[in-house]
């Protein structure tokens, strides 16, 4: 998935769709008025003006749950005012919901986040090439995204991925594939679940394989080590067992950090400690180089001679 050519700067954004009001409790409850079916003029507008595009950023707001504006337009365009146009149209022709959370505390307003609507999970199934029934989504359930614990850490786990796709675009690489929570559920049987899972393709490079685990200091050091074991014993016997992956537990400080290397330490799975959040200034891409050496150096002699 190649994103447009913008280089990222992680430094602090100013809120792309700055102006609105934050998306309030009473809001929301007005917003999800919308019908769950399309009316068949709304069937026929869609038809004649949706884009292979629009199609992509349907598919991404499905597989990662919810993206940003900001996101988006380095995804997809090249221009930010053109993907808020755009956005603004797919809202309208509802391949899309957005919601705008409430700005925390010394905060400004904060950016739409958007999520699939009906016409987007009609244009998703048809991707996917199964019914609507199938897919087993609602605009209810991304609504519910607005207020849950969790949208923080989707919306930086999604952000460390858009970063690494544009710096890789603008080092002659790609991010080839990038698969979210839909897909992730069910990669190690639930067993483990890493929050994003990359394929970065480099120039003169095999495809590396990233899987993100983005740490907010929320679990014990004994949760730490006990998933870094699980990742060592059901690797070499997953169905990426020949992919090499690598796995990159990002944390949010450098006291974290240490914790988290101390936590799992000598256990031979291919993870690296590293730490990473919003503001850091570094690239995804030199993180990632960094974190995939280090990950193999924990690797026994017999596992590291096959990377």
């Amino acid at each position: 998935m190649k994103p447009a050519a913008n280089p990222v700067k992680p430094t602090t954004r100013k809120n792309p769709d700055k102006g609105g009001k934050s998306t309030n409790a009473s809001e929301n409850n007005r917003e999800s008025r919308r019908p769950s079916r399309l009316t068949e003029g709304e069937m026929v507008e869609l038809a004649s003006h949706i884009t292979n595009r629009d199609r992509q950023i349907a598919l991404d707001c499905y597989e990662h749950a919810v993206l940003t504006t900001d996101q988006i337009s380095r995804l997809h365009f090249t221009n930010l005012r053109i993907a808020q146009v755009r956005l603004q149209r797919l809202y309208k022709l509802r391949v899309l919901e957005r919601f705008r959370p409430g700005p925390n505390a010394g905060e400004g307003s904060r950016p739409y986040h958007w999520i699939l609507d009906e016409a987007g999970a009609l244009l998703v199934a048809d991707c996917e090439g199964i019914d609507r029934s199938e897919l087993r989504y609602t605009r209810d359930d991304g609504l519910r995204l607005a207020s849950s614990r969790n949208l923080t850490h989707h919306v930086e786990a999604n952000e460390f991925l858009v970063r690494l796709a544009a710096d890789a675009n603008a080092a002659g690489g790609e991010l080839t594939e990038w698969y979210g929570v839909r897909t992730i559920a069910h990669l190690f049987s639930g067993a483990v679940v890493p929050d994003s899972w990359g394929v970065l393709t480099m120039p003169g490079a095999k495809p590396l394989h990233v899987l993100l685990e983005l740490d907010r200091s929320t679990e014990a050091s004994e949760v730490l080590r006990a998933k870094a074991k699980r990742y060592a014993e059901i690797l070499p016997h997953s169905s990426l067992r020949d992919l090499d992956p690598v796995v990159i537990l990002a944390t949010p400080s450098e006291r974290r950090t240490r914790a988290a290397r101390a936590a799992v330490a000598n256990i031979p799975a291919p993870l690296s400690v590293t730490t990473w959040n919003s503001e850091t200034q570094r690239s995804a891409l030199a993180t990632v180089t960094h974190c995939a050496a280090d990950a193999r150096s924990h690797l026994p002699q017999r596992q590291e001679a096959n990377i």
